[in-house]
């Protein structure tokens, strides 16, 4: 059943791909093809290889075989994935939501857009380093990345940090209004300082959503890209180097292993173990507990859902609070083989997260009526996202935003309050970036050809 899985879901998401009508490659479609592929079917591979290394505990949680947990997980994805398709097409066909017009804003200073740059990037950095001096210095925190989610706990000042992602994408449109060496130079180094920032609190996640932001930007704004023109040496070294990054930061996490990498002889497999990658690195295992242990008797139906907003002004003892992401919920359910449901508070919980994402959510909640309706939903974002974009091509706070959907949005609570966190930061830069770098015109200068 598992190899069955994966062919069927290789087949599905190369069909969606190859049939969408839209030519551009990063088109809503063409991207969550992509990104369902990487993210689910080589986890799905290495458990048919390794049926051993699938957690038995959520089998237990669920009372059920590998090949029938799989088969479930086969029958919802791929009910999910088909509504997010269908919501993408449906917002394509009818325009349900149009995004509003740009024309008579698109001319851009140079002068001003240099300096909107700088501003956001100092941002950035200043918030980063406010964070550096609250916990003592930079050495304490490469040495304490063990201890990561403790440090950045109640530091409101890292939300800041999103400013280098508009700070680099703006560098990049100072590269394609003037295409020297310096401006060359500016934006590399500020990429460069804004991956290591990203990097230096043990997680992978925002130096990939910023590399995304800069390919996407290169295709949009630079020069269309497509798998005829890309330079494939170049394509191999930057695969090789992700893929050393991605091994490589999990281990600085921990720094009694960093003591052992001077160990001679030190066994290295201790450091990069590939089954804590796969894990790592896929949701799809919190997806087949979902599709196998909530049914009529034990869905959610939105039970608490409003609950931690509500208990925030109202409940005193803050440990009576319930848990915002829903997700310790699940891993309170499989690691404790007991059930746990919205508004328990969170000191009857797991402090670990299974992220519910929007198939745990929408499952979990209303079984395959919320699949269809919310995976529909989404799909109707994703493709509204990408119209304003094509819409206003050149501003770099839609860019943000369409990456953001496509990679981060769902209706699950930890994600919507994600997004409502960052509503004030893509306000402020988007007011200024249309008010002090955008010079008013009515001719159309940058007519975009999509």
């Amino acid at each position: 059943m598992v190899l069955f899985c994966f062919i069927w879901f290789s087949a599905l998401y190369f069909f969606v791909f190859k049939t969408s009508k839209d030519n551009d490659l990063l088109s809503p479609l063409k991207l969550v093809s992509v990104k369902y592929a990487l993210l689910n079917l080589p986890f799905i591979l290495f458990i048919y290889f390794r049926p051993q290394f699938f957690k038995k505990i959520i089998l237990r949680a669920c009372n059920v075989t590998l090949d029938e947990a799989f088969l479930q997980y086969t029958k919802v994805q791929t009910i999910a994935f088909v509504s997010l398709v269908l919501g993408i097409y449906a917002y394509n066909k009818w325009k349900i939501l149009k995004p509003q017009s740009t024309v008579g804003t698109r001319i851009t200073s140079y002068k001003s857009l240099k300096k909107a740059a700088i501003f956001f990037m100092a941002i950035g950095i200043g918030a980063y380093s406010v964070f550096i001096y609250r916990i003592g210095g930079f050495i304490y925190l490469f040495t304490h990345l063990d201890k990561r989610i403790q440090l950045q706990s109640s530091q409101y000042v890292l939300e800041l940090l999103s400013f280098l992602y508009i700070g680099v994408l703006l560098f990049m449109q100072c590269v394609r209004l003037k295409n020297t060496k310096l401006n060359k130079i500016i934006f590399f180094v500020s990429l460069l300082i804004s991956c290591f920032i990203f990097s230096s609190f043990g997680g992978r996640k925002n130096t990939f959503l910023l590399i995304i932001m800069v390919v996407i930007s290169y295709h949009y704004t630079i020069k269309k890209t497509s798998f005829s023109t890309i330079n494939k040496p170049l394509l191999a070294a930057v695969v090789v180097l992700l893929c050393g990054y991605i091994l490589a930061v999990p281990v600085l996490r921990k720094k009694h292993q960093m003591a052992k990498l001077q160990v001679e002889n030190a066994n290295y497999g201790e450091f990069f173990n590939t089954t804590a990658f796969i894990y790592n690195t896929s949701y799809t295992f919190i997806d087949i507990f979902a599709a196998n242990y909530f049914n009529r008797s034990n869905a959610w139906y939105l039970d608490g859902f409003f609950e931690p907003a509500t208990a925030l002004f109202a409940q005193p003892d803050k440990s009576m609070i319930p848990q915002v992401d829903q997700g310790v919920y699940f891993h309170s359910i499989v690691m404790k083989q007991k059930d746990f449901r919205p508004p328990l508070p969170r000191k009857e919980l797991s402090k670990t997260s299974w992220p519910t994402e929007n198939f745990g959510f929408a499952y979990a909640n209303f079984l395959i009526p919320g699949v269809i309706v919310f995976f529909f939903l989404q799909g109707l974002v994703f493709a509204y996202a990408h119209s304003s974009l094509k819409n206003d091509i050149y501003n770099p706070i839609l860019l943000l935003l369409y990456v953001l959907v496509i990679f981060t949005f769902n209706f699950s609570s930890l994600r919507i309050a994600a997004f409502i966190k960052m509503a004030p930061i893509i306000y402020f830069a988007n007011i200024l970036f249309n008010r002090y770098v955008r010079q008013k015109s009515i001719k159309d200068s940058f007519k975009i050809n999509i």
